[in-house]
C-alpha cells in the first residue's frame, strides 16, 4: 500500500520556552508542513510514502529534502527552485500546550505549481492521497489544478482522505468554505472538526453530519473532537471513541498525526472502530513531545501505547 501527499515544506523555528514570540531569544531549526507531518508520520508507521513539494534551491531545502529521506519518504519529485526561497515559520507555545503559528511564506515555491509540474505523478503506483485544506489555502486561486489531480487519483480507484485544516490566518472563513465545499464531492473521508464543519456549512449548507455525507458521496466522515471524543460517521455506522489521556505539551501537528494513523489502520484492513483507536493514539502521543512532527510515533510505540506497556530501552 502506498500513500502520496502533497503540499508546502518549511523550516520550523521551536522556542525553547513557552510564552510569547518576544521574549524568547533562542529556537531549534526543525521542519513542518501540515502535508509533510502526515508523510513524516505514514512513514514511521510502515506505509510507502511519496510526498511532493517544492522548495527554494537553498541549505534550509536541501535541509528539508535530507531529513525526508533519512525518514524513508520518496522524496524523487520534490524540486529545488532557484528562485524563491524555503518557506519559515515560527512558532509560539503557550503554558497550556496550544500554541500560535508565524508564517513567512508569501513567496512559498510551492505557490508556482503548475500542471506540467504535477505529470510526473502516477496514481497508478498509489493507493491513498492526502489533501489538506492548507495546500488548499495556499492554491486557492488554482482550484483547477487541485480538483483535476484529485480527479486523476479518483481515475486509478485511489482513495483520497481530505483535511480542510483550516488556519484562518491565512484566508477568511467565507473563502475556506466555498473552495473546500468544491473539493468535497471528490473526496472519499473527510477527517475534520466541529468548527471546521461549522465553516463548510457556510457555502456547503447541511443539516447533519450524515446528510453532509451523503449530498458530498462521502464514504466517511471523522470528526475529532479534541480532548473529549472522535465521532465517525459512514453510510451504516456511526460511533464515538473516547480519547486516550494524555500530558500534551504541544497540540501541534496532533491532527496530522491523526490523519497519518487513520491511513496507515486503513492500509492495514483494520475496520472503522480500531482505525478511529489507532488514529486517536497517534494523535494523542504527539502531543506529548515538543515539536510538529518530533512525537509522530513508529509503530512498536503504538503497540505499546495501546497494550498500556512502555518500551524497555537497554
Amino acid at each position: 500500500m502506498k500513500l502520496f501527499t502533497i503540499g508546502d515544506s518549511m523550516i520550523a523555528m521551536n522556542p525553547k520556552n513557552k510564552g510569547p514570540l518576544r521574549f524568547n531569544h533562542t529556537f531549534e531549526r526543525t521542519i513542518g508542513g501540515a502535508e509533510l507531518n502526515v508523510a513524516i508520520g505514514a512513514s514511521r508507521l510502515g506505509l510507502d510514502t511519496t510526498f511532493y513539494s517544492k522548495v527554494g534551491k537553498d541549505e534550509f531545502g536541501q535541509h528539508i529534502i535530507n531529513v525526508l529521506r533519512g525518514e524513508g519518504i520518496d522524496t524523487e519529485i520534490i524540486e529545488q527552485v532557484k528562485e524563491k526561497s524555503t518557506s519559515v515559520y515560527f512558532k509560539q507555545i503557550n503554558a497550556d500546550g496550544s500554541g500560535a503559528s508565524f508564517y513567512y511564506r508569501d513567496t512559498a515555491p510551492i505557490k508556482g505549481i503548475t500542471q506540467k509540474d504535477l505529470e510526473s505523478v502516477d496514481f497508478g503506483n498509489f493507493d491513498y492521497f492526502h489533501v489538506s485544506g492548507v495546500f488548499v489555502a495556499l492554491l486557492h486561486h488554482k482550484i483547477d489544478l487541485i480538483k483535476s489531480l484529485m480527479k486523476k487519483a479518483r481515475a486509478h480507484d485511489v482513495k483520497i482522505s481530505l483535511d480542510p485544516n483550516i488556519r484562518l490566518k491565512t484566508w477568511d472563513k467565507e473563502t475556506a468554505s466555498s473552495f473546500l465545499g468544491e473539493l468535497l464531492p471528490y473526496a472519499d473521508i473527510l477527517l475534520t472538526s466541529d468548527d471546521e464543519l461549522e465553516v463548510l456549512k457556510i457555502a456547503t449548507p447541511f443539516k447533519d453530519i450524515k446528510s453532509l455525507l451523503e449530498e458530498c458521496h462521502l464514504d466517511e466522515i471523522i470528526v475529532k473532537r479534541g480532548h473529549l471524543s472522535t465521532q465517525y460517521v459512514s453510510k451504516d455506522k456511526q460511533f464515538d471513541k473516547e480519547v486516550f489521556k494524555v500530558n500534551p505539551i504541544d497540540t501541534v501537528g496532533a491532527g496530522d498525526g491523526f490523519a497519518s494513523g487513520y491511513l496507515y489502520a486503513m492500509s492495514r484492513g483494520y475496520d472503522a472502530e480500531k482505525r478511529v483507536v489507532f488514529a486517536n493514539a497517534v494523535g494523542g502521543m504527539v502531543t506529548e513531545v515538543l515539536g510538529d512532527n518530533e512525537g509522530l510515533p513508529y509503530l512498536e510505540q503504538v503497540e505499546n501505547f495501546l497494550n498500556d506497556e512502555k518500551l524497555i530501552l537497554r
